[in-house]
C-alpha cells in the first residue's frame, strides 16, 4: 500500500520536517517517489509479493541511525521480514517512533516482542482489541486498557475515537478538533507522519502525540469548512496543515 506510506511523509513535510525519507521495498520505490518530489526514498529488499524481505532489516539499520524520529507500519505488511523490521525497532530506544497500522498488529500477535520507550502507539480500536484483547465495542475498557499498556511499557498511546484518548499511563487527554469526515481511507497515515514529525522536532512523545492529535483534527476541521466533510479525502488533510499549524501558532503568540 504505497499511497499510505507517501502520505505520511508527505504530513511529515507538511508538519514541519526539514527532510523525509521513505524507506520502501524497492519494487515500489517510484510509486512512493513519484507521489512527490520532495520525499525522498531508499529502497529495501523485496519480495516477490512487494513486502519487505526477510534482510530488509538491514537497510533499516542505517537509515534508523541518520534519523531524528522514524514512523513504521503504514502500508507495510506483516510478512516474515516486516516482522524482523519491527522488532529491531521495537527495541531500539535511541531514536523515538511512532508505530501504527500493521506494525501494531504484529506486536500485537507477537507474544515474545518486547517494545520499549521513547515511542507513540496509534491503534484505532481494531488495532487496540489486538493488542489488548479488549472488545472495540467496549470503548471505556479498551482506554483502561490503553492507560495499562502505556505504563507497562513506559510509551504513549493514542487510542483513536471519535473523541481521541492520549494517555502516557499516568495522565489522559481528550482532543476536541476532528469531524466525522475524516474517517476515510489514508487520515490515520496522516496522523502518523505528524507525530512522527513533532518528535523529530524534538517535541516529547506525550507532547508530540496531543499536539498532533489537535493540529490533524484542526485541519480536518478546516477542510470542512471549505469542502464539506462529507468530501474529504486525506490528501485535502495534508492541504490544510499548514493552516492549521499556523492558526495554533497565531493562538499561542496571542497569549
Amino acid at each position: 500500500m504505497s499511497g499510505s506510506i507517501a502520505l505520511s511523509a508527505m504530513a511529515a513535510l507538511r508538519a514541519g520536517s526539514g527532510l523525509v525519507s521513505a524507506l520502501v521495498p524497492d519494487c515500489c520505490l517510484e510509486t512512493v517517489a513519484g507521489f512527490d518530489p520532495c520525499v525522498m526514498t531508499i529502497a529495501a529488499p523485496a519480495t516477490p509479493k512487494g513486502q519487505f524481505a526477510i534482510d530488509a532489516y538491514q537497510a533499516a539499520d542505517d537509515f534508523v541511525s541518520k534519523s531524528d524520529a522514524v514512523a513504521i507500519g503504514p502500508g507495510m505488511g506483516t510478512g516474515p521480514g516486516s516482522i524482523r523490521l519491527v522488532r529491531r525497532l521495537a527495541m531500539d530506544a535511541t531514536v523515538p517512533r511512532v508505530f501504527d497500522a500493521d506494525s501494531l498488529n504484529i506486536i500485537g500477535r507477537t507474544t515474545d516482542m518486547c517494545l520499549r520507550g521513547p515511542a507513540v502507539l496509534t491503534p484505532h480500536p481494531g488495532e487496540m482489541q489486538r493488542l489488548s484483547g479488549v472488545s472495540a465495542k467496549d470503548r471505556a475498557g479498551q482506554i483502561e486498557a490503553a492507560c495499562e499498556y502505556a505504563k507497562s511499557t513506559q510509551s504513549v498511546v493514542l487510542l483513536k475515537g471519535s473523541q481521541t484518548l492520549v494517555t502516557d499511563g499516568q495522565s489522559r487527554w481528550c482532543n476536541s478538533t476532528g469531524n466525522p469526515g475524516m474517517a476515510s481511507g489514508g487520515s490515520g497515515d496522516c496522523l502518523t507522519g505528524i507525530i512522527a514529525s513533532l518528535l523529530g522536532q524534538k517535541y516529547s512523545p506525550w507532547d508530540a502525540a496531543r499536539l498532533g492529535a489537535y493540529i490533524h483534527g484542526l485541519a480536518g476541521d478546516l477542510a470542512a469548512e471549505t469542502i464539506g466533510q462529507a468530501g474529504i479525502v486525506a490528501t485535502d488533510l495534508v492541504k490544510y496543515l499548514p493552516f492549521a499549524i499556523q492558526r495554533v501558532t497565531l493562538c499561542d503568540s496571542m497569549h
